[in-house]
């Protein structure tokens, strides 16, 4: 595992753009270029707390699981109770 910054299709999954972390300014005007061609293209980019654990010792499949309870969480906060920000989605009687 890099800090790398990928620009990929949606569709294939195919890497189309590869670069540094510190160029990834790059990254984001070659998405928009293929945005204007019509492709649906995602960013996939290191955050904060996935460069830490990194940086900490962690190996691929250690990131792997952080990016799995992230989504987890994402959705249970999502679907469950909410925040006082984010009320709950429904609404429970």
């Amino acid at each position: 595992m890099s800090n790398q910054v990928r620009v990929i299709d949606n569709l294939s999954g195919s890497t189309l753009f590869l670069t540094s972390l510190e160029k990834i300014a790059d990254a984001y005007s070659f998405a928009t270029m293929m945005e204007e061609a019509g492709l649906d293209i995602k960013i996939d980019a290191p955050g904060l707390t996935e460069t830490l654990i990194q940086s900490l010792g962690a190996n691929e499949s250690e990131i792997a699981n952080y990016k799995v309870s992230m989504d987890d969480e994402l959705l249970d906060h999502e679907f469950d109770s909410g925040c006082a920000m984010c009320p709950p989605s429904k609404i429970s009687k």
